[in-house]
């Protein structure tokens, strides 16, 4: 089994060197930031490793596998904690662990180079601290995460990864546990293949996972309040429509509930906008404890929420809906208490017949001006049907 070790490595460079181009050229528009900062960094520290590599020939001291072995982990290490940022795992016990593994292994490298300079141990040495480098996000994308199925793809081909290197960790011990040559060759070569392998996973990997975070975002922002972290009013009607469908087909009962603060503007007038802002999210909390699994809630606009009971006849509803007037009643913001009110109003159909959500909204409207009329801080339901 043979292997052109020197076209292996020019393959690698120019797939390293054209990759950093890209970055470079990409970075000069958008904005940099920490993981980007982190991932180009790695990619320069690699980049060099590969050039030493190519050159080995012409510099051929102990020296330089050491320099080459340290510049590929401190790349790797940089990589590993770009790609943990972008799963947003990254922390301080993870920080200091990289640390302390970055500083043993070079210790490592260098007692290898000192001791034993005649036959270095460096490789194996940097490939055991390679398995310990990757092993964190490998775990954290195949067994932790889990949220996509690029996610659980990437974990599995970086176990792949962790095997070559830990196949080659293990050379000074071949002899003892009685692997023959033949095998030892495949080693080498499952070896190899995983270096290119994890120069895959680090360029073209991780920009499909920086691509679908993007997604991931725009999709957040385009669904979901930004303030409250609720649904905005666009997505609770596109989610509220093939609930009430579904009621309606299986004439189980469904309620529409629209509330708003009581003298809202007056908060914000009075106590600031920051603080009106806090109302709105501890009125969305509260709302939210008083849900069953499937219900649905959103906020239509300023301070006025949505909320769907998908399966609530019109005694439920009136609990619920009560419960929601009654949670908010001496809320403490910014731990001064706040005596902020709401006013509801409610709709059940129980006939089993599909009703527009226009039309929904148009009567529960009606009734929670008619709740405004009453003196507020009460719940009036609709029979208008």
């Amino acid at each position: 089994m043979h292997l052109d070790l020197q076209t292996l490595l020019v393959c690698l460079f120019l797939w390293q060197a054209f990759t950093v181009l890209l970055i470079v050229v990409y970075r000069l528009r958008y904005a940099q930031e920490q993981t980007s900062s982190l991932f180009i960094t790695a990619k320069y520290l690699q980049l060099a490793a590969l050039i030493l590599l190519l050159l080995k020939d012409f510099i051929d001291t102990p020296l330089s596998l050491s320099i080459i072995a340290l510049l590929a982990l401190a790349g790797g290490t940089l990589e590993s904690l770009a790609l943990l940022m972008l799963l947003r795992v990254f922390g301080s016990k993870v920080e200091r662990y990289y640390s302390i593994l970055f500083g043993v292994s070079i210790i490592a490298v260098v007692l290898m180079y000192l001791l034993m300079s005649e036959d270095p141990l460096v490789i194996p040495v940097a490939c055991l601290a390679g398995v310990l480098i990757i092993a964190y996000p490998a775990y954290i994308l195949c067994l932790k995460v889990m949220e996509t199925s690029l996610q659980i793809i990437m974990g599995l081909l970086y176990g792949i990864v962790i095997l070559s290197l830990a196949g080659r960790a293990l050379e000074p011990l071949y002899s003892v546990l009685g692997i023959n040559t033949q095998f030892s060759q495949f080693l080498y070569l499952f070896f190899y293949l995983g270096i290119y392998l994890y120069m895959f996973l680090g360029t073209a990997g991780i920009m499909l996972l920086y691509r679908e975070d993007s997604f991931a975002e725009m999709e957040r922002v385009a669904t979901y309040d930004e303030l409250t972290g609720i649904l905005n009013r666009r997505s609770f009607v596109l989610r509220a429509r093939p609930l009430i469908a579904a009621s309606a087909m299986k004439k189980l009962p469904y309620s529409f509930l629209l509330l708003d603060v009581d003298h809202f503007k007056s908060i914000n007038d009075t106590y600031g906008h920051n603080t009106g802002d806090q109302v709105l999210r501890d009125l969305t909390y509260k709302i939210e404890q008083q849900l069953g699994h499937g219900d649905l809630i959103g906020r239509f606009g300023g301070e006025e929420f949505a909320v769907l009971l998908h399966r609530a006849d019109e005694k439920n509803s009136d609990l619920i809906a009560e419960g929601m007037r009654d949670a908010v009643i001496g809320s403490i913001i910014h731990g001064v208490s706040m005596q902020y009110t709401i006013s509801i109003g409610v709709i059940t159909i129980e006939s089993g017949e599909l009703y527009s959500l226009n039309n929904l909204y148009k009567l529960c409207d009606n009734a929670l001006y008619q709740a405004k009329k009453k003196g507020r801080n009460c719940v009036v339901r609709s029979y208008e049907i």
